[in-house]
């Protein structure tokens, strides 16, 4: 909370700096999208494709009149196979006897950006890591078995690492609205040998943004 609020400060202080140039030095930009998670390898086939939200803020440091760096923090939630649940007296229920696998976590990133020059809107290109932390540890638990021997072990892993690439569209001086994905690059799932659960498992989401910058 604390780098946070002081990226916001500082953005706030000196988002309208620009001197001679005609961009500015220093932008705040926050986004919110939502999108599809995606999941690979180990117990992942035959599943529908998840749910991915996320919110975010970011301070975009200009470096010259093309290239940026965004370091940032941000929130996401992943539900895997979300066709699979239904609504029932205005909630969410996974389908009885699944056992659902629910990442929550707090991000933090820094991508490298590059603004193509052209008409009409102005297009970002950006690429970086993230680093992910769930907040809760997502357990296995088959209530159709409640004495199921994998019940209660962890299931993922609660560090992520990821490649993030983005393309955003810069509408007048303060919309944004754009792609961007989160490519996992390490393997999720908690090994249990004991279990016969060995492979990995590699997490994805792919979203629209919308985002607004001052």
């Amino acid at each position: 909370m604390i780098a946070v609020a002081a990226m916001v400060l500082i953005g706030g202080i000196q988002a309208q700096e620009k001197g001679q140039r005609n961009w500015k030095r220093l932008e705040s930009i926050f986004q919110a999208g939502g999108g599809m998670f995606l999941e690979k390898g180990f117990d992942a086939s035959g599943k529908n494709p998840g749910l991915a939200l996320r919110a975010s803020y970011g301070l975009d440091i200009r470096l010259d009149e093309s290239w940026s760096v965004m370091p940032g923090i941000g929130t996401t939630i992943m539900i895997a196979d979300i066709c699979s649940y239904h609504w029932d007296d205005g909630s969410l229920y996974a389908p009885e006897g699944a056992d659902t696998d629910v990442y929550p976590c707090v991000d933090v990133f820094c991508d490298a950006r590059y603004r193509i020059k052209g008409d009409g809107p102005r297009v970002v290109v950006g690429l970086g890591p993230g680093l992910s932390y769930a907040r809760d540890k997502d357990t296995y638990y088959i209530d159709a078995d409640p004495s199921d021997p994998r019940n209660l072990d962890q299931k993922f892993k609660q560090f992520g690492i990821w490649l993030r690439p983005s393309v955003m569209f810069e509408f007048g001086k303060h919309l944004k609205l754009g792609l961007e994905g989160n490519i996992g690059l390490n393997n999720m799932r908690v090994p249990h040998p004991e279990h016969n659960i060995t492979k990995p498992t590699g997490f994805s989401n792919y979203m629209i943004v919308v985002g607004f910058g001052f």
